[in-house]
């Protein structure tokens, strides 16, 4: 008998983007936010957030049937 899985074997962008989105969330949600104590800190804590955030979402599956949500027009 097989076993029954709960992965839909297609995927809205809505349900993709929903996914991603959580993953990226609990991955920053892990990361303990660190206090800067002058400007230039604060831009580069935020630089580098963004970076492990971008790694993290780099991580996610995404099938090359997915297409983007906007168009090209020339």
């Amino acid at each position: 008998m097989k076993k029954q899985t709960n992965i839909p074997r297609r995927m809205s962008r809505r349900q993709l983007a929903g996914a991603i989105l959580a993953t990226a969330t609990a991955a920053v949600a892990q990361t303990p936010p660190s206090v800067p104590s002058a400007p230039d800190a604060e831009l580069q804590a935020a630089r580098e957030q963004n970076q492990r955030t971008a790694e993290e979402l780099a991580k996610a599956p995404l099938p090359m049937a997915a297409e983007p949500a906007f168009h090209f027009t020339a």
